[in-house]
């Protein structure tokens, strides 16, 4: 059954690089990830060889297909009001990733997981180039040349882990039994490699060069994705090999990384977000301030409450850069300036953006603030301070643009898209993390955390 969750999109990439019926292609889109998740949950805890799908690849595969299943229902209504000639051809690769990170959380197989984290990175290299202009080439490039860097580096870091266990197995759960007994130093320099490699992928400081031009130049289908669900395929990996090397003794080592790593991405992005003019920019270095936040919540020794704070993200991420599509289909430009008073010129999209920038930056009943919450909580001392500055930082850079887009002088709209759709997938987005706000299930995701001890 684990077979169909790769056979599925694999086949349907085949069928949608030919088709260009938008109809078909939309209906399709949303049907394979919604399928996938029925297959999902009634493999949940299954092994087929090399596949297997434990408590964590269940987490983030269900949370992967809820995300591609919303993101395709409302590129029906955005391909349709943006009269993009090049619409079509956004499917092909949106099956193809959906195999990838797939891929990614069925296999146990270091070695696999690998391939698939890279293979994620070429099939989502087309939707940022899908509008096919000199921007999106060079975001594209830059997207490719640093991601497969980046995940080159990681792929020695695989090889030194393969090395250290002795050549003995790639797969993640024998390794686990086995690495007790290796060489540490050589566990030490493959982490060091795996945190660089992987955390490209993720957007951490000072890897992140290629994040905010490639969520920017992508159609906003395609920025949600990115964000929502690219990002965490890399930092799945990041939470395997962190669990494996507490497995060895080397905690406190790998902590103080993932600690060092997590507040440096919070400053970096915070100033960015300062910064800013651009409204889907700002979302990117956004993501990158929470993904960093999820490293750091790595770092502090709890994995549940990392699984949660990327789940609280993807979730109001997505609504973030949906309606921010909304807004860019209505004003004809990602300018913040361009897009003041969304509230009152289009209360539907403004009021989703501003709530969605809202729950982005971390104020109650939205859950992120639960999760940054309980990151304080479990910090030392020390960083308290330092971890404290970098959300106010990033509060404030993200308060400007969201005030000044919501209720600034209102701007004139370009056209007004009829499509409801446009707004229910945001909106439904934004109700289940308002939910899952006053109602956090950190026991769950304490269970959940369970597979990496």
């Amino acid at each position: 059954m684990l077979w169909l969750l790769l056979l599925l999109p694999l086949a349907s990439a085949a069928w949608a690089y030919r088709e260009k019926n938008l109809n078909r292609l939309s209906l399709v889109a949303a049907g394979v990830p919604l399928v996938s998740l029925a297959i999902a949950v009634l493999g949940q805890g299954a092994k087929n060889g090399l596949l297997e799908l434990d408590g964590v690849g269940f987490f983030y595969l269900v949370l992967a297909d809820l995300i591609f299943t919303l993101v395709a229902l409302y590129a029906r209504g955005y391909w349709a009001a943006s009269h993009d000639t090049h619409a079509p051809a956004f499917f092909a690769p949106f099956f193809a990733f959906i195999f990838t990170t797939h891929g990614a959380y069925l296999t146990h197989n270091l070695g696999l997981m690998w391939i698939f984290v890279e293979s994620s990175t070429l099939a989502s290299a087309f939707l940022v180039y899908h509008h096919h202009n000199s921007r999106a080439l060079e975001a594209t490039w830059k997207y490719l040349m640093l991601g497969s860097v980046g995940i080159a580096l990681g792929l020695i870091g695989v090889i030194l882990v393969y090395a250290v266990l002795g050549g003995a197995t790639l797969d993640w759960g024998e390794a686990k039994g086995l690495i007790g007994g290796v060489n540490p130093a050589g566990l030490k320099l493959a982490f060091a490699f795996l945190l660089i490699g992987f955390g490209t992928k993720v957007g951490l400081f000072p890897m992140h060069a290629w994040l905010p031009d490639a969520h920017s130049e992508s159609p906003s289908p395609g920025s949600a994705l990115l964000s929502g669900t690219l990002l965490n395929v890399a930092f799945y990996a990041l939470v395997r090999y962190t669990s494996l090397l507490e497995s060895a003794g080397l905690g406190s080592y790998v902590h103080k990384l993932l600690l060092g790593f997590g507040l440096a991405s919070v400053f970096a992005a915070a100033l960015f977000l300062i910064a800013q003019k651009d409204y889907k920019r700002l979302l990117a270095y956004s993501s990158m301030e929470h993904m960093g936040l999820g490293v750091y919540a790595l770092g502090l020794g709890a994995p549940w409450l990392a699984l949660l704070h990327t789940l609280f993200h993807s979730l109001c991420k997505t609504a973030a850069f949906l309606s921010a599509g909304n807004l860019s289909l209505a004003f004809g430009s990602t300018d913040i300036d361009k897009a003041s008073g969304s509230a009152r010129s289009w209360p539907a999209a403004g009021f989703a953006f501003v709530l969605a920038g809202l729950a982005l930056a971390g104020l109650p009943p939205f859950p992120l603030f639960f999760a940054e919450f309980q990151a304080l909580l479990l910090s030392p001392a020390a960083l308290m301070p330092f971890y404290l500055l970098g959300l106010g930082l990033a509060f404030a850079g993200l308060a400007g643009a969201i005030t000044q887009i919501g209720f600034g002088t209102p701007s004139a709209l370009q056209v007004l898209p009829r499509a409801r759709i446009l707004v229910w997938v945001p909106a439904a987005l934004l109700l289940l993390a308002l939910v899952l706000g006053v109602l956090p299930p950190a026991e769950w995701a304490k269970n959940i955390a369970e597979v990496l001890r």
